[in-house]
């Protein structure tokens, strides 16, 4: 979201992270993945963000709240205004940022080893969930209350791990992770940078940055752990690098967005 500031400045953070560790000869997930960063989706509601009276702009530059824009199987059963912080726009991927993410999404599909999705603010580590709270079955329930446990603890505190479904901001309909474990079946988390405000003062950048870059650095080393492909991993100070591919088969198809 647009005025997620301190989320998209920790993202950049992480990867300086990184790649100083690999200056300096030490492991990091880059070791075993291929890391994918893309610090800000909604450019044009971030740029406007930057406008006098339009800090806290949330949605794109159409109005349109970009994490309830995915297509769900389930329904608000409320109307949603066009005013609405939580508007999701005309239909599910109605908007050029979603479909460019989900085109792109569906031609690495099998690259893909997992996800976060980066937000601020309130220190949460969600998991799906967050349209229903039925449970997702064949034991994948354990496995990401297991994931959200660990990545929450590996932050160094203050941070906890919850479906999405769950207060303050569930239920969430259309949400993007939500559409990557439905479509993907794949780990997927929902990172709320931690603080009470979204204009995070300066002195925070680096303490929310560096909890971020070990939330990251963890879910990497739990993504083969979730698929059942082995147990602790460590990554190698030598790393060969290279793609990890956990599965070439069962990845689903993508969505065919609309057009405008």
């Amino acid at each position: 979201h647009a005025r997620e500031w301190i989320a998209g400045s920790s993202n950049l953070f992480t990867l300086s992270s990184i790649l100083d560790d690999i200056a300096n000869k030490k492991p990091t997930a880059a070791d075993t993945f291929n890391l994918y960063f893309v610090p800000i989706v909604n450019i044009d509601g971030y740029d406007i963000s930057w406008t006098k009276g339009k800090r806290l702009q949330r949605k794109n530059a159409k109005g349109v709240d970009l994490n309830r824009n995915w297509p769900t199987p389930f329904k608000n059963a409320e109307a949603v205004p066009l005013w609405s912080e939580l508007y999701p726009g005309k239909n599910p991927g109605s908007e050029p940022e979603t479909r460019g993410i989900g085109a792109w999404l569906h031609a690495k599909n099998s690259e893909l080893a997992g996800w976060v999705d980066v937000h601020s603010v309130k220190g949460l580590i969600l998991y799906p969930y967050g349209d229903t709270t039925q449970p997702i079955g064949n034991g994948d329930d354990a496995k990401f209350e297991r994931l959200g446990r660990n990545v929450a603890a590996a932050t160094g505190g203050g941070y906890t791990g919850q479906t999405a479904a769950s207060p303050p901001f569930g239920p969430a309909f259309g949400a993007f992770d939500d559409y990557l474990y439905r479509t993907y079946k794949k780990p997927v988390l929902t990172i709320e940078v931690a603080g009470n405000h979204f204009v995070a003062h300066v002195s925070t950048i680096r303490t929310r940055g560096t909890e971020i870059f070990k939330a990251l650095t963890q879910f990497a080393k739990e993504v083969l752990i979730f698929e059942g492909n082995g147990g602790e991993i460590v990554f190698s100070k030598e790393g060969n690098g290279g793609e990890i591919v956990v599965s070439k088969e069962g990845n689903g198809g993508g969505i065919a967005f609309p057009k405008d």
